[in-house]
């Protein structure tokens, strides 16, 4: 009688001690289990989003472009007193491809001609004159220097080309200058074509050139005149930095904004400085301002109110990025693009998605 009845204590302590243990069990999993979820949860909340600015493989989707005036670039300028010549060694970006331009030296200031004096740009690195002694560079145009006679004392004259980029880069040199250039009142203007009614498209006032202060402009690298003077020598040398001239559309400047959501590119200009009711041709072009290519949006006709204030909206579809520092927005000076004084680019920006651009050129 008392041994069944301690079997039946031992079975049913031996069935508490599986229930227990049963239930010990179901709990630790269902707890790993719930920590494995939370911790599902919390990496999904610090998973980065995408912010607007970039896609979710990263590829840009903003951009930004200044527009500043174009062309714009430096003039360095060798006076020979031996020989009574000018040697100018130019770096000029922004005009028509192959195109040939007047080039000259002036009585007068550009501010005096209501011309900002010496004004910055940033559409390109710093122009750096390299040519060296004994040799001249030469892009794809060769340069056609000659030499105007005139009756205003102090006015001297060449003609400088364009290579296929629009990039003058290839010295020149004018004769008989028997008076020595001085840097006082003095200008350098770039004019549109050969024609007689030619518009200057860019002006610099004539500065003396010291290599030890320049930041870039100008480089002097052992070039030197018939006389044996190293260029850069005192008195010598001279430069001109080309910046907007005072003429109608030489003076603009513009902003290009540019989005891309779901595969649509929207391009919004606003430009201002324009000649009223004008009317312009306006790209986005491959490559930079110092290096433009071909065009890969037409952004068509830009046209401006009584106050030369323009803006245009376009749109282009199956765009999936925008690519930083490989577009270039450009803005030209007629429609009529078969025309090379239509044709003269007259602001440029390079297109960028980061924040670097350049804090100097006014928002319009």
């Amino acid at each position: 009688m008392f041994k069944s009845s301690r079997k039946r204590s031992a079975v049913s302590r031996a069935i508490a001690i599986s229930m227990t243990l049963c239930t010990l069990i179901l709990m630790t999993v269902f707890i790993a289990l719930s920590n494995e979820a939370r911790a599902a949860v919390t990496q999904t909340e610090v998973t980065p989003v995408a912010t607007g600015t970039s896609s979710s493989t990263g590829a840009a989707t903003t951009g930004r472009a200044a527009m500043v005036h174009t062309p714009n670039g430096v003039i360095r300028m060798t006076y020979n007193a031996g020989n009574k010549s000018l040697t100018l060694n130019p770096n000029i970006i922004g005009l028509a491809p192959n195109s040939s331009h007047p080039l000259q030296i002036e009585q007068g200031t550009c501010s005096a001609s209501g011309t900002a004096a010496g004004t910055a740009t940033s559409t390109a690195a710093t122009p750096v004159a390299t040519a060296t002694k004994g040799t001249t560079t030469t892009p794809t145009a060769q340069a056609t220097p000659t030499t105007m006679a005139t009756a205003t004392p102090g006015l001297y004259s060449t003609t400088l080309t364009a290579d296929a980029t629009g990039h003058i880069q290839n010295s020149a040199t004018i004769t008989n200058v028997n008076t020595p250039l001085t840097a006082s009142s003095l200008r350098a203007q770039l004019y549109t074509s050969m024609g007689t009614q030619k518009t200057a498209i860019s002006c610099g006032d004539i500065k003396p050139y010291n290599p030890s202060s320049a930041t870039g402009t100008a480089v002097a690298t052992g070039t030197a005149v018939a006389t044996g003077t190293a260029t850069g020598a005192g008195g010598n040398t001279f430069s001109a930095l080309l910046g907007p001239a005072n003429s109608p559309n030489e003076n603009s400047v513009g902003i290009a904004q540019l989005s891309v959501n779901n595969g649509t590119l929207t391009v919004q200009l606003n430009v201002r400085g324009l000649a009223p009711n004008s009317s312009h041709a306006a790209h986005i072009h491959n490559g930079t301002c110092q290096n433009i290519g071909s065009v890969v949006y037409n952004l068509g006709t830009l046209t401006a109110d009584a106050q030369g204030n323009a803006t245009l909206t376009k749109t282009f579809s199956s765009v999936t990025s925008i690519p930083d520092n490989k577009w270039a927005t450009q803005v030209h000076y007629g429609t009529n693009l078969g025309n090379q004084s239509e044709y003269n680019p007259i602001m440029c920006g390079t297109v960028r998605t980061a924040t670097s651009q350049p804090s100097a050129t006014a928002t319009p």
